[in-house]
């Protein structure tokens, strides 16, 4: 792969990864209808899954991968970055669009919704990752690196549960993203174990 052909894919990702929060808000400032009775909410609910959906697509670089499509671990960081942006987007959308930064509102949407404090852990946890995804702080944590990049796997469970306990998200999508999540995650402890039984055996 050239370049140029690297740099056009990169470019081509990063458009794609980008163009629902685009073509969302482009809908809410340009044509409000189209997005329902109350765009705020549905702002809010597409902003929360596209931010679970690039999770997802991150972990899925591995196994992807070792599929054949070795080039795909380029855009790994990306797509855990655009991750970390539609969570923000959907914090934003909470409070500015949702609450209008009306705090009595916020607590008392605290003790209603306790689902809320599960985001805010998420969002805080997923600034972390993407404050150590620079290069100069890999190799600045070195080995620590790995470790707190691991926590990929408890802000999903986090995100999971967020979604579940939310009255707008239907039982159905929960099911399909945690089934997903599982798959993916069985499949690295899979990998794993076999790693360690080929160890064993020699």
């Amino acid at each position: 792969m050239t370049l140029i052909t690297k740099r056009l894919a990169w470019w081509l990702i990063f458009l794609a990864a980008a163009s629902p929060s685009l073509v969302l808000f482009s809908l809410y400032l340009f044509n409000p209808r189209s997005l329902g009775v109350d765009p705020i909410e549905v702002i809010l609910k597409e902003m929360g899954e596209w931010a679970l959906r690039f999770l997802l697509l991150s972990l899925a670089c591995s196994p992807i991968r070792r599929l054949g499509w070795k080039s795909i671990v380029r855009y790994r960081r990306m797509l855990g970055l655009f991750a970390f942006y539609y969570a923000s987007l959907h914090l934003s959308t909470y409070l500015l669009g949702w609450i209008e930064l009306d705090w009595q509102v916020f607590s008392e949407d605290i003790i209603k919704r306790p689902f809320i404090y599960l985001g805010m852990i998420s969002w805080s946890l997923l600034a972390i990752l993407a404050l150590t995804s620079p290069k100069a702080m890999v190799r600045l944590l070195k080995k620590r690196w790995s470790i707190i990049h691991k926590l990929v796997y408890l802000i999903i469970a986090l995100v999971w549960v967020h979604l579940w306990l939310q009255s707008r998200a239907s039982a159905g999508e929960a099911v399909l993203y945690g089934a997903l999540a599982l798959l993916l995650l069985g499949e690295r402890v899979y990998r794993k174990a076999s790693v360690y039984r080929a160890k064993a055996a020699r």
